[in-house]
């Protein structure tokens, strides 16, 4: 299943980070660093799957990529970010 933003929801790549901003509430978010990479992919309309593939291939020592994209993508979900 692709991923997708939540209708009103916009990302947008900053030099040092990135913005998620939510038009229907107001809400801002500053993401940084892998949270970048992941919001860009989901930008992207990439699924879980493909997500998780290039975050492994990217860092490769980090034992728990599922565990901690799972709970980031469960943050999103929670705070009406991703559908």
């Amino acid at each position: 299943m692709k991923l997708s933003f939540a209708t009103g929801v916009v990302f947008r790549r900053e030099p040092e980070g990135g913005i998620l901003f939510n038009v229907n509430s107001g809400a801002l978010q500053i993401v940084e660093e892998v949270a970048v990479a992941i919001c860009s992919m989901i930008d992207e309309h990439a699924s879980r799957e493909d997500i998780l593939a290039r975050l492994r291939q990217c860092y490769p020592d980090q034992p728990d990529t599922e565990r901690d994209l799972d709970d980031f993508l469960g943050q999103l979900r929670q705070y009406g970010v991703i559908e």
